[in-house]
């Protein structure tokens, strides 16, 4: 009776029950704490798992493109840059580019006197007639000075521009095996020499450079050395991304 009697009165304590609430909101606080602390670590641990993965698929990414780069031979180079300096030696690598050439079959008559001077006249001394007729084949070569180019490059636009020189007589020659001195007549007064030849066919040379000039010889060597060049210099790694424009000036 007296244990009965002892348990009863414990219960009938007035500050059981608070003991007992207070008890309980300990327990449910640790509870809670230790949950939440749970949950911070779980996140932590799902934020670097994510971190990781990216790293991962970053890394798997990078290892297909080299991949891809060895299977196909690819080879990344640096953008090639485009300076005065490189297009300038590119053209001096042609140097005087002949692009055009006349052809001819010329024939002319050649005649000189001895000439005496009276009372301030220039006459003719008789008897003293000397001429030729002479033909020969020949070549007139035209073309432009590379080395006198102007180069501009402009990045801001990405253009650049060429201007030519005007285009030239570069070489003349004839052919000797194709020349021939036709009704030739000498004097022995005044005999045929071998300067009276050269004399004849270097004025007929200047004639014939005119004829050839008229004929559009340097015309058409302007147009065909800006064609030229214009390919010529597509050549160059990098040009595509550059507008290319030549002139001829």
């Amino acid at each position: 009776m007296d244990k009965l009697e002892t348990k009863k009165k414990f219960w009938q304590q007035k500050w059981l029950p608070w003991a007992v609430i207070v008890a309980l909101a300990l327990i449910i606080g640790g509870l809670g704490w230790r949950l939440s602390a749970t949950q911070e670590q779980q996140k932590s641990m799902e934020e670097e798992m994510q971190v990781q993965n990216e790293a991962i698929e970053s890394l798997r990414k990078q290892l297909g493109k080299n991949k891809k780069d060895e299977d196909t031979g690819v080879i990344h180079e640096a953008d090639p840059v485009i300076t005065n300096n490189v297009v300038s030696e590119r053209l001096n690598s042609l140097q005087e580019l002949v692009t055009s050439e006349y052809i001819y079959t010329n024939a002319g008559k050649y005649e000189n006197n001895n000439q005496a001077t009276v009372l301030l006249w220039e006459l003719n001394v008789p008897f003293t007639e000397k001429s030729f007729l002479v033909a020969y084949d020949g070549r007139i070569r035209a073309g432009v000075d590379l080395s006198k180019a102007k180069i501009t490059i402009n990045e801001d636009n990405q253009t650049i521009a060429v201007i030519l020189p005007k285009s030239t007589i570069i070489s003349h020659e004839t052919f000797e095996d194709s020349l021939a001195v036709l009704d030739e007549k000498s004097n022995v007064f005044n005999p045929i020499s071998i300067s009276d030849f050269n004399e004849f066919v270097g004025t007929q040379k200047t004639n014939m450079e005119i004829t050839a000039i008229e004929r559009g010889v340097l015309t058409n060597a302007s147009a065909d050395a800006k064609q030229i060049v214009q390919s010529y210099l597509s050549l160059i790694p990098g040009m595509d991304k550059y507008t290319l424009i030549i002139m001829v000036m």
